[in-house]
């Protein structure tokens, strides 16, 4: 998985309205940091995991983190 990868979501429980079987092109991998958990004790086991920005086809740009959004990298659909 690396920048200009094609995903499709296959589920997360972001309230922004991203529905299952969207489509977008990963711009950029981060971790998971102590200020994006602040403030949420229960997203703690969190820290560290890859954070996967995506520009989504239709929706604009939202974060996945790796292990707890559920989505695949399309193979050969890479920019």
């Amino acid at each position: 998985m690396k920048e200009g990868d094609r995903v499709r979501l296959i589920r997360t429980d972001d309230p922004s309205g991203l529905r299952p079987g969207s489509y977008g092109r990963i711009v950029r991998i981060s971790e998971v940091s102590a200020d994006d958990v602040a403030g949420n004790s229960s997203l703690s086991p969190l820290l560290g995991r890859k954070k996967v920005w995506v520009d989504w086809d239709h929706h604009g740009v939202l974060a996945l983190i790796e292990g707890y959004d559920s989505f695949r990298v399309i193979p050969g659909e890479e920019r």
